[in-house]
């Protein structure tokens, strides 16, 4: 098992070549690598379940978009539905040395049309899913954006399908040159757009990639659920790429498919956002035993509640198995690590996120900025390999490579030398350590829930949104009678579904909306509850 306090390294390993043209390199190394999805492609014809299919497929892509006119420095929104074709797409655009902005379907459209703005007159590329979210803001996008294209075939007079090929000249940027925008999860805001090179996604991926060159071989299948969008699955598909890592991407993220895909492909690690394995933990008790192959549960968005950790390696059946966690941010990278065994697993508390290590370093300071002592409370700034190259739209410099990044957030360091996350900064409530530990405990102490998020009121008060399993009846005073036992007395309480919940494409919760919608505490006592 992997030692992640001892990824400690004198030189970060580089990239190969730059990821527009790492998929051609990766399957003339290892054409036969597995590289499937779950969902067949909607925007080309031939099959993808190999390195060497995956780079035919981006070819293909590359040759539309240059029919298109599509040349080197030119700037492509890209809005389709969640699947891995679109870092296909990510990578053919960086194969022409274009310059794709990752754009997650699940924004308020309102904000999809404000990058756009960002972005400066982009073209944009558009599947069914796209066109769908976008197509009463015609105005709007002939304003905003140069031409919409779509690799479907469609009858839309606004858009233009791009089913013409013209042989195109690869002309990717190099290691060091903006590759990819992508974006924050937008949770306590609006969304940012945050370019990334391809060096920066290799240090965001460096520790990975060292792990799987330890740990992993062929006989591995690397799962994911992931937002393809997100900066995280974009290194992820560098490090596969890297280091000859069989992958297996899944779009259906129903707990149906996801037991079907793990009894019938066998992958050894699997990896999603944490509110998803809540949505699969059930299966951790179902007779087939799904999870019994896996050895490697991965969450790299937020921490996981405890419960589901003990669940999902309870019901796995490799002697080796554990769950590997990263802290961090769409900005910065990963910062700390941390591996929690099945041992370990009956102590694990989810505001420890872990060790530094592999080019990350960490550091907490006071509101001045000068470093707190072990143990003290303040917040946390970090140094990484994986951080942006720049926001896009923001007139802001980038600070020096070696300057403190702020992570907006509130932690301390112990004395082992791991980090405690405590809260964001815009959510901590005075007189409070931390909201994010209540949650924890009121998860633990309440399992009928598959979700819970105390929100800081606009008075300074607290407001519970809680998600009850479905087919569960909400106990209103049962969840008081738990609040007041972690100190939370002056509570109100609302009862959503799960799928009401504002959340981001890496199913965060988007507080700041939440916020609003629950507006004042007299509206939030209003919320559908089903709990009267």
């Amino acid at each position: 098992m992997p030692d992640v306090s001892a990824l400690q390294l004198g030189t970060i390993p580089q990239p190969t070549a730059p990821l527009g043209v790492l998929p051609e390199v990766a399957a003339a190394k290892n054409p036969d690598t597995a590289f499937r999805s779950d969902l067949p492609w909607r925007t080309y014809d031939g099959p993808v379940t190999t390195f060497a299919e995956f780079a035919t497929a981006i070819e293909d892509y590359a040759d539309r978009f240059w029919a298109a006119g599509i040349r080197r420095g030119d700037t492509v929104a890209v809005v389709q539905r969640n699947h891995i074709e679109v870092e296909g797409v990510m990578c053919a655009l960086g194969r022409i040395g274009a310059l794709p902005a990752l754009l997650s379907s699940a924004m308020e459209t309102g904000e999809l049309l404000e990058c756009f703005a960002r972005l400066g007159n982009p073209y944009l590329l558009v599947d069914s899913l796209g066109l769908a979210k976008l197509g009463d803001h015609r105005a709007a996008l002939k304003m905003l954006t140069r031409e919409v294209f779509s690799l479907e075939a469609t009858e839309d007079q606004r858009v233009r399908p791009l089913q013409e090929r013209a042989t195109h000249t690869p002309a990717p940027r190099d290691a060091d040159e903006w590759f990819v925008v992508t974006h924050s999860s937008g949770t306590t805001g609006a969304p940012k757009l945050a370019a990334h090179s391809t060096r920066s996604l290799f240090g965001m991926v460096a520790p990975m990639i060292m792990i799987f060159r330890d740990q992993y071989n062929q006989d591995d299948l690397n799962a994911k659920h992931l937002s393809f969008v997100h900066a995280r699955t974009c290194a992820g598909t560098l490090a596969s790429l890297e280091t000859a890592m069989p992958a297996l991407s899944i779009a259906d993220a129903s707990p149906e498919n996801v037991k079907r895909l793990l009894l019938t492909q066998r992958p050894t690690s699997l990896e999603t956002h944490p509110n998803v394995f809540i949505q699969w933990e059930h299966l951790a008790q179902d007779p087939d035993r799904p999870f019994a192959g896996i050895e490697r549960f991965i969450s790299t968005f937020d921490a996981m509640h405890p419960r589901t950790v003990r669940a999902l390696l309870g019901a796995s059946e490799q002697p080796g198995a554990h769950y590997l966690q990263a802290y961090g941010q769409t900005e910065s990278g990963p910062i700390c690590l941390q591996i929690v065994t099945r041992d370990q697993a009956a102590a694990y508390s989810p505001r420890n996120v872990g060790y530094s290590g592999g080019g990350m370093e960490v550091r907490v300071v006071d509101e001045a900025g000068e470093p707190v002592p072990t143990g003290a409370t303040g917040r946390i700034e970090t140094r990484s390999t994986g951080r942006m190259r720049g926001y896009v739209g923001s007139g802001d410099p980038m600070p020096a490579d070696d300057a403190w990044w702020p992570m907006g957030d509130i932690g301390r360091l112990l004395p082992d030398g791991s980090l405690e996350l405590l809260d964001r900064i815009v959510e901590h409530v005075d007189g409070l350590d931390s909201l994010l530990e209540k949650e924890d405990h009121l998860l633990e102490a309440l399992p009928e829930l598959v979700e819970l998020v105390l929100v800081k009121a606009d008075d300074g008060g607290v407001v519970a949104v809680a998600c009850p399993r479905p087919g569960t009846l909400p106990d209103r005073e049962r969840f008081l009678a738990a609040a007041a036992e972690v100190g939370l007395t002056d509570l109100t309480v609302c009862f959503w579904e799960w799928e009401a919940m504002p959340v981001t494409g890496s199913y965060k919760v988007r507080r700041a909306v939440l916020r609003q919608r629950l507006g004042s505490r007299k509206a939030a006592t209003a919320v559908p509850a089903g709990a009267r």
